[in-house]
Parts: C-alpha cells; sequence; structure tokens
C-alpha cells in the first residue's frame, strides 16, 4: 500500500489545491513533477524523493521553465494574481508535491493521483454543503 498522506495533507490547503489543480488534470500534475527532474539540479529534485531529507528550495525562473508562462498567465487569471505571485507561490509549492506524490522515491501512477484528487474535491464539496456555490 502506498502511503500518499503527504499528497492528501497537501491538497487540504485550499491556496495550494488551486495552485496544483491549475497546472491541470492529474496527468498535468504528474507531467510537471516528471519534468521537475530536468528542469531542476538532480541535488535539488533528489531533497523531493528523499522522505527524510529536507525538501531544497527552487527558483521562480525554475518554475517557469518547467511550466511556462502561458500557464502561470492561466493561473493567474484563475486565481485573481499576479503571474509572478502565482511563479512564486509554486516555487513554494512545487517542492512539497514532488515529495507528495513520491513516496519511497517513486511518483505515484495517475489513477492514484486522480483518485487522490477527486477524494479532496468531495471532500471540499460536503464541508460547503449548503453554502456552495
Amino acid at each position: 500500500m502506498t502511503d500518499i498522506r503527504k499528497l492528501a495533507t497537501l491538497l487540504d490547503n485550499p491556496e495550494a489545491r488551486e495552485l496544483i489543480f491549475g497546472l491541470g488534470g492529474s496527468e498535468g500534475i504528474r507531467a510537471v513533477v516528471l519534468d521537475l527532474a530536468v528542469t531542476t539540479t538532480s541535488e535539488q529534485y533528489r531533497s523531493w524523493l528523499d522522505d527524510e531529507e529536507r525538501n531544497q528550495p527552487m527558483t521562480v525562473e525554475q518554475v517557469r521553465l518547467t511550466v511556462g508562462d502561458d500557464t502561470l498567465d492561466s493561473i493567474a487569471v484563475f486565481a485573481g494574481g499576479s503571474t509572478d505571485a502565482v511563479a512564486w507561490q509554486l516555487s513554494e509549492v512545487l517542492p512539497d508535491l514532488v515529495d507528495a506524490m513520491t513516496p519511497g522515491g517513486t511518483v505515484i501512477d495517475v489513477e492514484l493521483l486522480k483518485r487522490e484528487i477527486d477524494e479532496a474535491t468531495a471532500e471540499d464539496d460536503r464541508e460547503a454543503g449548503l453554502f456552495a456555490n
């Protein structure tokens, strides 16, 4: 059984979830996590894969290289913020996302990620109850 509690905890944060969902569906999110292995240093990525090691930070430039300006622009419009602010926020969230999606150092499969995203969304709907839009 894969331990994905870190992912569930990360998706419990509404601001982080908004940024993560802005990267696309489960396939898009997983693709970004895999792309980060190429667009960051091996030391950074290795720190995110290691459950015991402290996550090394990433730069805004690495975020831009990984996700691209079009995606950053789209997330900024959706979130009601600036592209620069979104890039900075993602530089804080993406190392935790990689860490959360790689229990034991292996990236979880897209189906497990989709189930976790669906569960987080359903939980939000239940918590919103009658006050949902």
